[in-house]
Order: C-alpha cells, then structure tokens, then sequence
C-alpha cells in the first residue's frame, strides 16, 4: 500500500510549514507528497525547497508557468500521485496526528468504498478553535439531525456540497473516471469527485474531525473568514431547507431559493456539455430539474408579492440575469 498526498500551494508562506509538518508526523507515514505550486511569488517555493532537502524523497514540487486556479492545479497534483490512496490537502490547514490512520482503517473494513470525507476543526489565523460550530456546521451538513442513512448524492444535488476536499481521501483507480475536471464557475474540484463518486454509492465519510480547518483573509477559497452562521437569517434558511423543516414563506426567502436554482441550473447545464455521453452522471437531467425547481419557485414569487415579482423581473431583464431563452 502506498499513500499519497496531492497539495495545491499559492502565495502560502505563512502556513506551509505547520500543514507539512502535521503531514510528516501522522501515526501512519505518508509515502509522497505532490506539490503543484499556482505561481507564488512570496517565500513559499523557498520554505517547501528548504523542506525537501530535509525529506528528499518525500516532497515532488511542481511549478506552474502559468496559474491555473485551484481546480486545474489540484487535477494536476491528482494525476500525479502514483498511491493508492491519495490524500488531498490544502496549504494552510492542520493534519490531526491520526488522520491517515483512522481514514485508511476505513478503507481497509470498507473495500467498496471509493472515496472518504470527514468532519474537521475550525480555527483563524492565529491558530485559535472557534468553538462554536465544525467544519460540518459551515457547509450545512447537519449529519446528526439527518434520517439514515443518508443519501449523500441527493445530499450534494440538492441540498448543499458538504464534501470539503482538505478531508477528502480517494483510491487511486478512480483517477480515470473524475479526471479530467471541468474548469466551471463555481464548481469546484471536491464537489465534482463528490457528485461522480456519490452516484456510483461509493462516497462514505467518518464523523472524526481529523483536520483543523484554517480559515482567514487570504484564503484562494473556501469558508468565509466572516463566521457568523449562527444568527444569520440565510443560514436559517438553508438549514431549513436541508432538514426540510418548513418552505419559504417570504417573498425575500423565495427570492434567495430562485437565484440557487438559477445558478445551479446554469452549473450543471454547462457540466452536461463538457462530458462524454457515457460519463455516469447525468448533468443534464439535473440541470433540468434545477430549471424546473426555478420555475417552481417564481411562480411562488410571483403569488406571495406581485408587484415585487414584476419590478424583480424587470430589473433582472435589464441586467440579463436569470433570463430564459
């Protein structure tokens, strides 16, 4: 057994070293790190080459000529770790010491299973816990309160991407079926192995939380640094909608479903063209679906205010959003 860890670093001078070093000191010792760096031009590439002296087996760096975003770069660092299970990392996070450990003892009692997700810390810049939520809390996967099993492919359709690619661990024969990954708006690389892996039942995940997620101004991508879900009305909302609690009853509620409906629509509508025929997932019906849930939703904007659904309209008219040709 060989593992692997796929790293994308950009700019990550401040964190780079405490994430390798948490890697480094894992019960269970991981075999290569890839490193594809985007084009940093702080000291980031000086403090992994200090690094890889000290592990010269262990540490492959590659340097963009030019940047390719977060889900280019990670497809690149996913193609070339040669293990059999590849862990993906972002630059600024934490490595909890039993993290392989406890994900390939996963594996090992789970022998269908394709790809493994879990739960994390969260802290800020200044390594301090927010004690309030969890990395599951930030990305509205209220496992706990949820009927299981859970489906986690409707899950992430429908509800909300719950998978966070810093604790995301896969096999390495699925390589060929998520690669390559689409460069879409908005549709980042740990939802499409999510979606792919999720529709095949071969998604699972661990209520361990193996990492400590960073979050904080700089960051490419990711949480807000602004974490204020607790009181905040959108997240209310959402989670309503999640656990299915109860239905928009606004005008401003039904609006705020309209726009995900419309953006997911046109996600999975340009993901339906980027994909061979016989790909396992059927973009296109579930952009048609999302079409239908928008059409759904305005007429219930159109009941609950009127005169707010016309002017809505007409200034989404004006500024050609959400227009159906």
């Amino acid at each position: 057994m060989k593992t692997s860890v796929a790293m994308c670093t950009y700019n990550g001078e401040k964190y780079i070293k405490e994430q390798l070093e948490s890697i480094f000191n894992q019960t269970v010792a991981i075999d290569e790190i890839i490193i594809c760096d985007d084009g940093s031009n702080d000291k980031t590439i000086t403090i992994i080459e200090l690094i890889q002296i000290e592990n010269p087996n262990k540490i492959s760096l590659y340097k963009n000529q030019i940047n390719l975003g977060s889900t280019k770069n990670f497809e690149k660092a996913i193609e070339f770790c040669s293990g059999d299970y590849i862990f993906l990392s972002d630059q600024d996070d934490i490595w909890k010491e039993n993290k392989v450990e406890k994900v390939i003892q996963h594996f090992f009692k789970n022998p269908s299973t394709e790809a493994v997700f879990t739960n994390g810390d969260l802290f800020n810049g200044e390594n301090k816990k927010i004690e309030t939520h969890s990395l599951w809390d930030s990305v509205f996967f209220m496992e706990n309160q949820l009927s299981k099993p859970i489906d986690l492919y409707q899950h992430i359709l429908f509800k909300a991407n719950m998978v966070t690619g810093a604790t995301l661990c896969i096999k390495k024969e699925i390589k060929k079926l998520i690669l390559p990954i689409p460069n879409i708006k908005k549709f980042y690389h740990d939802e499409w192995i999510a979606i792919v892996i999720a529709s095949r039942n071969n998604l699972e995940y661990l209520t361990d939380k193996l990492i400590s997620y960073r979050i904080h101004s700089s960051q490419q991508s990711g949480i807000s640094s602004n974490l204020k879900i607790s009181k905040s009305k959108k997240y209310q909302l959402k989670s309503n909608h999640i656990l299915g609690h109860d239905t928009p009853n606004s005008f401003q509620e039904h609006s705020q479903l309209a726009k995900l409906y419309f953006r997911n629509y046109l996600k999975f509508k340009t993901a339906s063209k980027e994909v061979k025929n016989d790909f396992p997932v059927n973009f296109n019906e579930i952009a048609e679906t999302y079409l239908d849930l928008f059409k759904k939703c305005n007429e219930s904007l159109k009941k609950a205010n009127p005169i707010f659904y016309f002017f809505r309209n007409l200034t989404d008219k004006m500024r050609g959003k959400r227009q159906l040709n």
